[in-house]
């Protein structure tokens, strides 16, 4: 496809110059004293012959110079990517130039061949030829540039550093305008000038057909030319457009083709770096929240932690497994650490179902808070929940656990030193959420709070708990109630 595009260009333009020379400028006019038909003639069949011989060429060419690409696409290891890659990108140029220099001989041997009949016939031709050459040469490029970007992609999606490997924008649509629309322009004004200074002794009658042509040339190349310079600008620009567009929506997975060697490719490649940082960060995130908690894991990203800690009313669960060091003794290690990510896997959901976190896991036991970091409305209510959800979720478990649940102030924050630190809770209602776990383990259904945590809970979650006993628990020299959840049936009663 790039070698049919690309001679077809040429072989039209050439087969357009000379018939513009043959039918359009009235080249019997320039010098009385030669056969016009004669020399024009043999100016075409010139011009037809070096066509043919051109397109050979061409072709020939045009192979040598993808016959790396295509090596190395069937062979990458054998070849270097910094030469593919260089290669690839200037190949537009290296046609470019190719293609000119098909046509400076072309426009030299029809220009030698038109000196037999006069001077003037020499430079209408070569000036006329000339023209035509320009801008096939600038079509030529274009076309180049855009029929190369699958393979530009492909050595460029790797690595891309330099940004030269194509001319400048500017230069690209600069030379467009000039060669594409200008040049028959020129030519318009190249054949008035002629007329007038009788350099080319033809009337205006004889001279408007080529000036006619010329105009449409002008308005048809010229939007030939504007369109494919445009587009390559405007296609990556309007990748980069559609890639931003997905990540507001949320996608990191997102990249775009590098297949410019200028500017835009500078744009492209800055793009998908920084794709490479935003998932980079995303994993970090990710990874650091499944350490610390997502919640905490967030505001450290957007704030800059530091020692030290705030006073905040909060509710704590404390889970703790019951004859787990019975349980280790008596299985091999690898089995204990799947039942206990078994176990864990329903006590991070449960919390997390009821806007709590997961600050720490010791051992066997885990410490859910709610109400830190994020402040959250009716703590206790919503700790009381997650802690009768535990009971039902985790009846089944090959593991049981105690359960705890306490409100109370505590002082949450970052514990450590200033290399390394945690953030943590610390204060009475952690305490006293371990103490009540201890009593939780020899009560039916394993779970207890005590009467300070459950009147700090909505009315509705009240009704679905029971007091009983007030017991001394360890460490404390004054009585606390406690309380337990009720049978579900009749919670859904009350």
């Amino acid at each position: 496809m790039y070698t049919a595009a690309v001679l077809g260009t040429n072989l039209l333009a050439a087969v357009g110059v000379i018939a513009f020379l043959e039918f359009l400028l009235p080249l019997s006019v320039i010098d009385p004293d030669i056969i016009p038909l004669q020399v024009s003639g043999t100016v075409l069949g010139v011009g037809v012959a070096y066509i043919v011989v051109a397109a050979i060429i061409s072709i020939v060419t045009s192979f040598a110079l993808f016959r790396p690409v295509l090596d190395w696409q069937r062979h990458p290891d054998r070849h270097d990517p910094n030469m593919v890659r260089n290669l690839v990108m200037r190949i537009p140029f290296y046609q470019t130039v190719l293609t000119s220099l098909v046509w400076v001989v072309g426009i030299a041997i029809i220009t030698g061949f038109a000196t037999r009949g006069s001077s003037t016939l020499a430079i209408t031709v070569g000036v006329t030829t000339s023209l035509g050459g320009a801008m096939a040469a600038m079509v030529t490029y274009l076309e180049a540039e855009r029929l190369v970007r699958p393979v530009a992609a492909l050595v460029l999606a790797r690595r891309f550093e330099d940004s030269t490997l194509e001319p400048p924008v500017t230069y690209r649509l600069r030379s467009t305008w000039l060669l594409t629309s200008a040049a028959p322009i020129g030519g318009v004004l190249l054949l008035v000038w002629a007329h007038y200074t009788q350099f080319f002794p033809a009337s205006l009658a004889q001279l408007l057909p080529a000036i006619v042509v010329l105009c449409l040339t002008s308005l048809v190349l010229g939007f030939i030319g504007t369109t494919l310079v445009v587009m390559s600008v405007v296609d990556p620009i309007t990748e980069l457009q559609r890639a931003i567009y997905r990540v507001r929506r949320g996608e990191t997975d997102v990249a775009v083709d590098i297949y410019d060697g200028a500017e835009l490719g500078v744009l492209q490649a800055g793009f998908n770096e920084m794709m490479r940082g935003l998932q980079e960060r995303q994993r970090v995130r990710d990874i650091f929240g499944r350490y610390v908690g997502m919640e905490v894991a967030r505001r450290a990203l957007e704030e800059r932690p530091e020692l030290g800690g705030e006073d905040r009313e909060v509710a704590v669960i404390f889970v703790d497994v019951i004859g787990s060091t019975t349980f280790a003794v008596t299985h091999e290690p690898e089995e204990v650490v799947v039942e206990l990510n078994k176990f864990f896997e329903h006590v991070v959901a449960v919390v997390h179902r009821n806007k709590g976190i997961i600050n720490k896991f010791q051992g066997d036991a885990a410490l859910a808070v709610f109400g830190a970091p994020i402040t959250l409305s009716d703590a206790a209510g919503h700790a009381l929940k997650a802690a009768r959800e535990l009971r039902q979720e985790l009846q089944h478990m090959r593991l049981q656990a105690g359960i705890g649940v306490a409100a109370g102030h505590v002082v949450a924050g970052h514990i450590g030193g200033h290399d390394r630190f945690e953030y943590t809770v610390i204060g009475d209602a952690v305490n006293t959420a371990a103490r009540l776990t201890e009593i939780a383990k020899g009560t039916p259904g394993r779970v207890i709070t005590n009467a300070s945590t459950l009147a700090k809970a909505n009315e509705a979650e009240q009704a679905r708990w029971t007091l009983m006993k007030s017991v001394e628990l360890r460490g404390r020299n004054m009585m606390t109630q406690i309380a337990r959840p009720i049978r579900p049936t009749l919670a859904d009663r009350s």
